[in-house]
């Protein structure tokens, strides 16, 4: 079966942008991850609908259907829930006073898996128990109440849902970052709304904005540009038709770096000169 990287948010999303977004919206991109784990493992929205809210149903299917989710989340190995992965997760994305409850929580939990050979019943009792031993912060180790997991960045997603997805879906999901990235640098949609198609206005808070998309999407490091990662996300994530045009223009635009030390600056310019090297497959929020 193949397997493609698709942007569902592009970004690791903090404090910051959680509290800027509706809960509508998480459940929406959640949404994506259910419409991909529900039909695999054949399970109806009664079965696994109220998860959050604790309803367990010990059934093999459901089992499964919660460790796909926790899959295409990136916080397993070898079909087990990985510790250091969701240590990790915490510490960069909850809240300072519920970090150490939460861990409490997860190491409460993590040998239980190891006491069933069927993975995706370990899976599921540990998950169970992640809920019982700390309810109200359960919501967030399943990602649909304040933040999304890092790896929310690339879902790992069916090529027949990916093939089925139009421009229009995925300039959608964009649409967060949009939300996040606006207001923190006092942009309106008249100055950025058309940035896809080529409207660059010189304006610095234009600058910056482009430099929170960025930003948000782990392509800047320090006060430039990660032109490494750039590429390494277009070979994820970009169909393969388009990818060696799209990291053709991105190593043409290597040296936009070099001539400005400003990151808002460096992000406009390398934007613009993506764009210019390749209209026709430039996406931006």
């Amino acid at each position: 079966m193949k397997w493609v990287f698709v942007v569902i948010s592009l970004i690791s999303i903090s404090i910051d942008v959680t509290h800027g977004m509706t809960r509508q919206q998480l459940k929406k991109t959640m949404g994506v991850v259910k419409n991909q784990c529900m039909p695999k493992h054949s399970v109806t929205e009664e079965q696994v609908g109220r998860i959050e809210q604790g309803v367990f149903v010990e059934n093999h299917n459901v089992m499964c259907y919660i460790s796909c989710v926790y899959k295409n989340f990136q916080v397993m190995k070898n079909d087990r829930l990985d510790l250091n992965s969701i240590l990790k997760q915490i510490d960069i994305l909850y809240p300072p006073d519920i970090r150490e409850p939460v861990k409490k929580a997860v190491f409460a939990c993590k040998d239980i898996q190891e006491k069933y050979e069927d993975k995706c019943e370990g899976v599921f009792y540990a998950v169970k128990c992640l809920y019982e031993k700390d309810p109200p912060n359960f919501k967030m180790l399943n990602f649909t109440k304040v933040f999304l997991f890092t790896c929310l960045l690339f879902i790992v997603i069916d090529r027949s849902y990916v093939d089925a997805m139009t421009r229009e879906q995925i300039k959608n999901s964009g649409k967060m970052i949009k939300k996040t990235c606006m207001p923190k640098n006092n942009v309106s949609e008249e100055q950025v709304g058309d940035i896809s198609k080529g409207k660059f206005i010189e304006e610095r808070n234009v600058m910056c904005y482009i430099a929170c998309v960025y930003k948000m999407g782990q392509t800047i490091k320090g006060n430039t540009v990660n032109y490494d990662m750039m590429i390494k996300q277009v070979e994820m994530i970009f169909p393969s038709e388009i990818k060696a045009p799209v990291k053709e223009a991105i190593e043409s635009c290597r040296g936009v770096a070099k001539k400005y030390k400003d990151v808002c600056e460096v992000s406009y310019w390398t934007a613009k000169c993506i764009y210019d090297y390749n209209p026709a497959n430039f996406l931006f929020p």
